[in-house]
């Protein structure tokens, strides 16, 4: 059994029918009914799922939120509690970080009905720990429950650690799965011209316009790069009236391209488009970039990516991309300039993206190292 809040998007339904398709299990996936999120994860700022559904190898069943604008409230006891009761799994894993309510509300609810069930988490926080003096005993006692849990980045691991989860439970990186099937190369010139990007050389940011994620920096960079190299800007947010301002001024008229949030297949056609994808990622002291998954995105797509030395970022890069660092809009221009103009580069780039994006940060990749994860959790 997984637990998941964001049930309607795509990409977790992608992990969750290679998951039944590459294993012998039986698989139910419980999701919240309805769920509030940002606009960059549904242009409607909902994620709804009217009805259990039982397609393409296993079973999602919908559950109310106690509270579906702050889903870290955990599920609706009653409905939960009677699901586990029903299908006694062999494993729940709680795709939620390792101080979640939902977490919480499983692992001691599992105590009751399923006490064989190993209860796992799946997290992506990668900032230090800090229990308060009152919740520190609640939290160790909650995680001496668990079998284990996986996250996107090392970092959150060793954080874990430190702040006492026990060290006979077993812990792994996992890096979160995108869709080859949907993010893979395609024929950028024909695109260009179907899209309207009549401009010789493209920069792309995907993601939400707020400070932290730099785009700001990006806007910045534009005015060491030549004027034929255009920037293209996917995604919503509180910075976009900003940015459109801005792009009225002579330094950047003519040379910014504003999208709203677009569903993965088209926002696929576009990313094809960019000759770099850039995340320029700005730490802040209560968050820095957890994993990027746009990284990802446009590896699978053969697209060269630039990223600042934000978090997760260079984990997850690798050698696959180039990474400067982070609120240095000089840097970030030098390398956007060498992933464009440097064939030599730029074509090794593009082939140990492809590379890295299937072998380590593929849905594929992702079910592989959980079903294998599941194994060893099961023989402990």
């Amino acid at each position: 059994m997984i637990v998941y809040h964001a049930g309607a998007m795509k990409n977790p339904r992608q992990i969750y029918e290679a998951l039944a398709q590459t294993g012998d299990l039986e698989l139910t996936i419980v999701v919240a009914q309805r769920l509030k999120v940002e606009r960059v994860y549904d242009p409607s700022g909902w994620l709804i799922v009217e009805k259990e559904e039982g397609s393409n190898g296993y079973r999602l069943v919908p559950v109310p939120l106690k509270n579906p604008s702050a889903y870290w409230q955990g599920f609706e006891s009653v409905p939960l509690r009677r699901l586990i009761k029903e299908t006694q799994p062999d494993i729940i894993h709680v795709l939620d970080e390792p101080t979640s309510g939902t977490l919480f509300q499983i692992a001691w609810q599992r105590l009751r009905i399923s006490r064989h069930s190993k209860v796992l988490f799946y997290g992506f926080q990668n900032l230090p720990v800090r229990l308060r003096r009152r919740g520190r005993l609640k939290w160790k006692l909650t995680w001496a429950q668990l079998a284990g849990g996986a996250t996107a980045n090392s970092e959150a691991l060793e954080n874990l650690k430190h702040a006492g989860f026990p060290k006979d439970r077993l812990l792994e990186r996992i890096f979160w799965g995108i869709s080859l099937g949907v993010f893979k190369p395609m024929e950028s010139s024909v695109l260009r011209r179907q899209l309207g990007l009549d401009c010789d050389y493209i920069v792309g940011y995907v993601g939400r316009m707020i400070p932290e994620k730099g785009v700001m920096v990006l806007l910045d960079s534009m005015r060491n790069l030549p004027a034929n190299v255009h920037c293209l800007f996917i995604g919503s947010g509180p910075l976009r009236a900003e940015l459109e301002e801005r792009s009225e001024s002579p330094d950047y008229r003519g040379r910014i391209h504003l999208y709203d949030v677009m569903e993965p297949e088209p926002l696929a056609e576009y990313m094809n488009c960019m000759d770099v994808l850039v995340l320029p990622s700005v730490s802040m002291p209560t968050w820095k970039e957890q994993y990027g998954r746009v990284i990802a995105e446009a590896m699978g797509c053969g697209v060269p990516v630039v990223g600042s030395d934000s978090g997760a970022i260079s984990e997850v890069v690798g050698s696959a991309g180039l990474i400067v660092p982070e609120g240095d809009a000089s840097a970030l221009a030098e390398a956007v300039s060498t992933g464009i103009f440097d064939k030599e580069v730029r074509n090794r780039l593009k082939e140990q993206g492809l590379e890295r994006a299937e072998r380590e940060l593929s849905v594929a990749a992702m079910s592989e190292r959980l079903l294998s994860f599941y194994g060893r959790v099961l023989e402990a």
